[in-house]
C-alpha cells in the first residue's frame, strides 16, 4: 500500500502589536516553503494519475460508452477532491496556494491516462 502524505506549509509566525507596528508589510506576505509545496503538487499528481487509470480500467470494464463515460470520469474527480479535501481537514490553503488545485491540478492529463485505460480496457472485454 501507498502512502500518500500532504505537507503543511510554514506560514510565517504571529506577531505582536509591537513587531507589527515597526513592519506592517512584512506581515501581509506569508512564508511559504517551495519544496513542501512542490511535494504536495506531485502528490496530487500521482493520486490523479493513478485515480484516471483505475477510473478508465472501471469505465472500460463496465462498457460505459460517449457521454456516460466522460461523466464517470468528472465524477471521480469530484470524489476524489472531496476525499483531499477531507485529507486536509478543509484547510487548504495550509497546504497548497490555490483552492482549486485539487478540481484543476492535471485534470487534462488526467483525462488522457483515463481515455487510454477507458479505450483498451472496454476493447480488450468488449470487442475482442
Amino acid at each position: 500500500s501507498i502512502l500518500l502524505v500532504i505537507v503543511k506549509l510554514e506560514m510565517a509566525p504571529k506577531r505582536s502589536a509591537a513587531d507589527k507596528s515597526k513592519s506592517s508589510d512584512q506581515n501581509s506576505v506569508p512564508l511559504i516553503s517551495a519544496s513542501a509545496l512542490q511535494h504536495n503538487l506531485g502528490v496530487l499528481e500521482y493520486a490523479r494519475t493513478c485515480q484516471s487509470a483505475a477510473a478508465g480500467m472501471a469505465a472500460g470494464v463496465l462498457g460505459l460508452t460517449s457521454i456516460p463515460g466522460f461523466l464517470f470520469y468528472f465524477s471521480v474527480v469530484l470524489i476524489q477532491a472531496l476525499f483531499w479535501e477531507s485529507k486536509s481537514s478543509f484547510a487548504w490553503s495550509s497546504y497548497f496556494l490555490d483552492r482549486t488545485a485539487s478540481l484543476g491540478h492535471s485534470l487534462i492529463s488526467g483525462l488522457f491516462t483515463y481515455v487510454l485505460f477507458w479505450v483498451f480496457l472496454y476493447g480488450m472485454v468488449h470487442v475482442y
